[in-house]
């Protein structure tokens, strides 16, 4: 199986690297043993989640697709627009 990493892999990777740790273990930064840990960090992500973060690369996805969405819409627009003839519009 191929397992992509994705943003919040990443996210915890650079916690793990910062220092974010449970504590108790006495792992260093970077290290990536401690389940406490692990469980601490994702909990950062999902705060961090919840309070509207999110990764450059997934907000440009976003809009992207919002742009892919407009423009498809501005098309249909045209082409109703040519649909109706001035004299329908009398």
């Amino acid at each position: 199986m191929i397992r992509t990493v994705s943003a919040d892999d990443i996210a915890i990777q650079v916690l793990s690297n910062e220092g974010a740790q449970c504590g108790t273990c006495g792992d260093e930064p970077g290290d990536r043993r401690c389940e406490y840990c692990e469980k601490c960090r994702a909990r950062y992500i999902a705060a961090l989640r919840a309070v509207g973060w999110a990764p450059r690369s997934e907000i440009q996805e976003q809009l992207d697709q919002a742009r892919r969405e407009l423009d498809a819409m501005k098309r249909e627009l045209a082409s109703l627009t040519q649909a109706v003839a001035p004299h329908d519009l009398a």
